[in-house]
């Protein structure tokens, strides 16, 4: 069993920004030319389930490693790296709170593309405890003495840019091809072929400006367990990329003894405009038959997927379309877990759980085939997952909703201004579905990106 050097704990502050403010500074000393990573609970002094939110994970790469960018092969790259025993590293390690321990960091796509980068340096804040743990793959001192130095710092003057545009929106799917696609869903549904299609679109366009202070802003209007912020600097023929999620739903985590957890959403109301109306969106939601049917076919989707690799009699139902609300929007959410087996493979679970039943709909395989025809783009990295794969075993992976992907318009190194966007939005078909209530949601689930940005929906 190998070994590491003990990785020093130190007070954190409690602001409530803290852990964002030291990310920027310890990114500012690297360079926009080192991948890096924000795995931020950015709701975590505000949340009603807080143990979700317990962690934030600054993750960097060694200076000049742009990251591995994989085509179609993320499972099999990972059951080649991510090997493990799932047991500790050390016996510091079973003592430490935290459950990172440098890994991997990156985002697998819908498509099973990927970008994912080797974590040699970090800072694992533990919002509950108020500590902050240093991780560096070999004791490195300079790193130690340069995130001390900038926790003392803390808090920095504040100097955000505010020179930034979102602008020529266009929607993938006009309403009018939107509306086909969802009764040509319908239609496929009343033959057998499904249960439920999340038929999605997409909002392109053109970003100009910071993108860190684009999620500094989306985070602001939308705080939850999974805002992520991750950078992939430009490489051969690569251009630089962000990722800017706002995600509110776990896919999978694995813990170091097994124990394997997925909290899937389906069912969306926005916020009300009043306390009066913000109350009534709530129980619509809570009661409406649609919706619970939505949640309860995933939530069987997701038990039938973690079954494959589970113990015996170990897999259990902890919640069943319970409501959680976030700042602008209420949700209905399960939470299925079940223990891993003990020969079994962590990255084939993953890989037999992907993608995210709440993004494909049920049956998976037969309705992902109806998707492959109705939808005319790949999602890429929307309604695929991003997080962290520690060299314990460990991991968490969030779904990427709510989530804007931006390509730098070009590929030289250094700070690109110019940017192109792309926020992937969807909704739940079933047969009682309403075409125009269906095209209504996708118009509510954009607006907390969008209005952080400063945008509207675009029209036909």
């Amino acid at each position: 069993m190998s070994s590491r050097p003990a990785w020093p704990s130190v007070p954190f502050p409690e602001a409530e920004d803290a852990a964002a403010e030291l990310f920027a500074a310890l990114w500012g000393r690297l360079g926009e030319q080192a991948a890096a990573a924000f795995l931020d609970s950015s709701d975590h002094a505000r949340t009603s389930a807080p143990q979700r939110s317990r962690y934030s994970i600054l993750a960097f790469a060694s200076p000049g490693d742009q990251g591995t960018c994989l085509d179609a092969a993320a499972f099999d790259w990972l059951a080649e790296h991510w090997r493990h025993s799932g047991a500790p590293l050390s016996d510091d390690a079973v003592t430490s709170s935290s459950p990172f321990h440098l890994g991997w960091v990156g985002w697998i796509g819908y498509e099973s593309q990927a970008r994912i980068f080797a974590a040699t340096r970090g800072v694992v804040v533990d919002h509950h405890l108020g500590t902050a743990e240093i991780l560096s793959a070999s004791g490195d001192t300079e790193w130690q003495h340069v995130v001390r130095t900038e926790l003392d710092a803390l808090p920095h003057e504040q100097q955000h840019a505010t020179d930034m545009e979102l602008c020529a929106l266009t929607v993938r799917d006009s309403r009018r091809e939107y509306l086909a696609k969802i009764q040509a869903a319908q239609a496929e549904i009343r033959e057998g072929n499904s249960y439920e299609i999340c038929l999605t679109t997409a909002v392109n366009g053109v970003f100009h400006g910071s993108p860190w202070e684009a999620y500094r802003r989306m985070r602001e209007h939308n705080r939850a367990p999974f805002t992520q912020y991750l950078h992939f600097p430009s490489g051969p023929g690569e251009p630089a990329m962000a990722v800017l999620s706002t995600s509110p739903e776990r896919f999978a985590s694995i813990t170091v003894d097994g124990t394997i957890l997925s909290e899937p959403i389906k069912g969306t109301r926005p916020r009300g405009r009043d306390a009066k109306d913000d109350a009534a969106q709530l129980a619509d939601l809570q009661t409406h038959p649609k919706d619970r049917a939505e949640n309860v076919m995933i939530a069987d989707l997701v038990r039938n997927d973690l079954s494959i690799h589970a113990e015996p009699g170990s897999l259990r139902t902890e919640r069943l379309c319970a409501v959680e609300t976030y700042p602008s929007v209420h949700q209905l959410v399960s939470t299925i877990s079940a223990k891993l087996a003990a020969q079994a493979d962590r990255s084939r679970a993953l890989k037999d759980a992907f993608p995210p039943g709440s993004m494909t709909g049920a049956p998976k395989g037969s309705t992902m085939k109806i998707l492959a025809d109705l939808e005319t783009g790949e999602r890429g990295p929307y309604s695929g997952v991003a997080g962290w794969f520690s060299r314990t075993g460990a991991c968490d992976l969030s779904v990427l909703i709510r989530t804007a992907v931006l390509h730098s318009t070009h590929t030289d190194p250094g700070p690109a201004s110019s940017w192109t966007f792309h926020l992937g939005l969807g909704g739940a078909i079933t047969a009682d579905s309403t075409p125009e209530g269906e095209w209504e949601e996708i118009i509510t689930k954009s607006h907390g990106v969008l209005s952080a940005l400063g945008a509207e929906f675009p029209q036909d």
